[in-house]
């Protein structure tokens, strides 16, 4: 999914949500379970794990948030 329908679909607007995606920013509870619902998945997916990256990024898809 695109960042572009991403936003549509939750009504975050895509900035913030390229900010989520490379950890400049920390998404906010409220807005992870707008993204987790519209991507039908459990919050816990969102957030990382021990590695690195909780999942692969790319600039033009939501794949999850960068870990510090």
């Amino acid at each position: 999914m695109s960042m572009k329908v991403l936003a549509e679909k939750t009504g975050i607007d895509a900035s913030s949500l390229s900010r989520y995606n490379t950890g400049r920013i920390e998404a906010p509870l409220e807005k992870l379970k707008l993204i987790a619902e519209v991507l039908d998945c459990e919050i816990a997916e969102l957030l990382p794990t021990g590695s690195k990256f909780a999942h692969f990024i790319d600039r033009n898809e939501w794949l999850g948030i960068r870990k510090k």
